[in-house]
């Protein structure tokens, strides 16, 4: 790979290249394209960088482009759809940060070399001449990808400082591009160059953090991203919450790793979709906050709860206490609420925001089957599905198949001891879902009667006292108590809960 002196262009591409030598401009090929050509990989999405100004290579884009857009030509980029590639066509340049500022001071730039030596790896520093295919690498790029090096351009306290989130990146490409054959790891000097400086994350936008955080938890590799986003300091900037997970022991006879190697292997382990990873990310976080330690008195035997695993005295014998079990009391429920805030400061969706604490705050459910003396009834199940159902107006946003999958994933941090009374219990539930599910449509039952009815058969103006109404003959219905097309039994149903809550008269 270090040797190979071009790389094969499509024609549309070329295509392009020869239009804008006809015009008296360079157009190189740049960034993440380049890179994975030289692995191997071919993508649509193509970046490009050019010594014209925006102003100028837009009419040639146009003039070929099937979709157009110009929304980045302040920052020197427009974008155009071409035989089937999304084009990104940059002007040289470089970007600078000042302190206190979010967002880079764009400046032009006038040649190639320089447009390079401002990226921020060496193997994105490589470009191929777009008619030509021939490689341009000043900076050894193909040599760092061969070897599976991840090493900036120059110095790296400088790269570092012209864009910060250049920190998360190198994480982020660490993680993406290692496989089992050929892992990828950053240089000694820049690891430390990150670990002295993560604090200049303070100066980056909270979208940009967002998108690299998403990248390293969709990838394949995300336990070892994790994992180095903690390792480098760069966690407490994007959610520093997580970090108190680290080193927070679980009871040893239902996990046998701490609350952060759990959620390594829980996060690794459950599919890469967005919504399931932030899920299985957050689903332990609230545990740091609600560890309590059940104390035993060695004496007359009397529990307890405190908050440290220090021996203690007995408040009915005053003998000694001892620390037995470890409780986490409500974390689910804590843990909901911090990934609300969590994500909500890094401006996620409020649906997918909506849709992670759901899953969070509902992931013991599954676990509660397993450890209930009796087995669950076809209306508990029922209610279950119904429960972990959330949708807004037609919009699902997560259901009981998403819990699940997110439930079989924290199986496997678990205690390996456990591990086949756990997936036996998990396989009798999900079983026991899909054979309510075959019946009904569980997630879409509703009340039999809606507001406007309610309202004129009880002569009452809208209110409060509707919604109890409905929510009471919607869960006789999910209870199967109750038909969903029968109306005749829900106006009795109806008539009898609203005089007993005194809604009558």
């Amino acid at each position: 790979m270090a040797d190979l002196k071009k790389i094969e262009v499509p024609k549309p591409l070329s295509d392009l290249g020869e239009a804008f030598g006809e015009a008296g401009h360079e157009l190189y090929l740049v960034g993440g394209y380049v890179r994975d050509k030289l692995s191997g990989f071919d993508g649509p999405d193509i970046d490009a960088t050019t010594d014209a100004k925006p102003e100028d290579f837009k009419k040639i884009l146009r003039k070929r482009a099937k979709a157009f857009w110009d929304i980045g030509e302040r920052f020197g980029t427009i974008g155009a759809e071409i035989s089937g590639y999304d084009v990104e066509v940059t002007t040289f340049r470089s970007d600078l940060y000042t302190e206190g500022s979010r967002h880079p001071e764009i400046q032009f730039g006038d040649t190639l070399e320089g447009d390079l030596a401002r990226r921020d790896f060496t193997i994105n520093a490589i470009a191929a001449d777009a008619l030509s295919g021939g490689i341009l690498d000043p900076f050894d790029g193909r040599k760092d990808l061969e070897l599976g090096v991840v090493r900036p351009v120059g110095e790296p306290l400088d790269r570092m400082r012209d864009d910060p989130l250049r920190m998360l990146r190198a994480v982020r490409f660490q993680t993406t591009l290692s496989t089992p054959e050929k892992p990828f790891a950053m240089t000694p000097e820049l690891e430390r160059a990150i670990r002295g400086n993560a604090h200049w994350l303070d100066h980056i936008s909270v979208e940009r953090i967002r998108d690299e955080f998403e990248k390293i938890l969709a990838s394949a590799n995300v336990s070892d991203g994790l994992r180095a986003l903690v390792r480098l300091g760069l966690m407490p900037f994007v959610v520093p919450e997580f970090m108190e997970t680290v080193d927070v022991e679980q009871e040893s006879e239902f996990h046998h790793k701490d609350v952060f190697e759990h959620t390594l292997i829980v996060v690794g382990n459950v599919e890469a979709i967005p919504i399931l990873r932030k899920a299985a990310f957050f689903h332990d976080i609230g545990k740091p906050r609600t560890l309590v330690y059940e104390h035993r008195c060695t004496y007359c035997g009397a529990k307890s709860t405190r908050k440290t695993a220090e021996e203690g005295e007995c408040e009915v014998c005053g003998g000694r206490t001892l620390p037995k079990k470890i409780h986490f009391y409500g974390h689910e429920n804590v843990g909901a609420g911090i990934a609300r805030r969590a994500m909500k400061r890094l401006a996620y969706p409020k649906d997918d925001t909506e849709a992670v604490a759901h899953l969070v705050s509902n992931h013991m459910r599954p676990m509660s089957y397993a450890m209930g003396r009796d087995p669950w009834s076809d209306s508990a199940v029922r209610r279950f599905i119904r429960d972990t159902y959330l949708a807004k107006g037609d919009k699902e946003l997560s259901n009981v198949d998403t819990l699940l999958k997110l439930a079989r994933a924290d199986i496997t941090g678990g205690n390996p001891r456990r591990r086949g009374v756990a997936e036996a219990s998990w396989r009798s539930l999900y079983d026991r879902v899909n054979e309510i599910r075959e019946e009904d449509s569980i997630e879409k039952l509703e009340s039999p009667l809606d507001g406007n009815e309610l309202m004129e058969r009880f002569e009452r103006s809208p209110g409060p006292w509707i919604k109890p109404v409905k929510d009471f003959l919607e869960g006789e219905v999910v209870e199967g108590r109750l038909k969903q097309d029968d109306k005749e039994a829900a106006w009795k149903l109806a008539e009898e809960f609203v005089r007993e809550n005194g809604f009558s008269g």
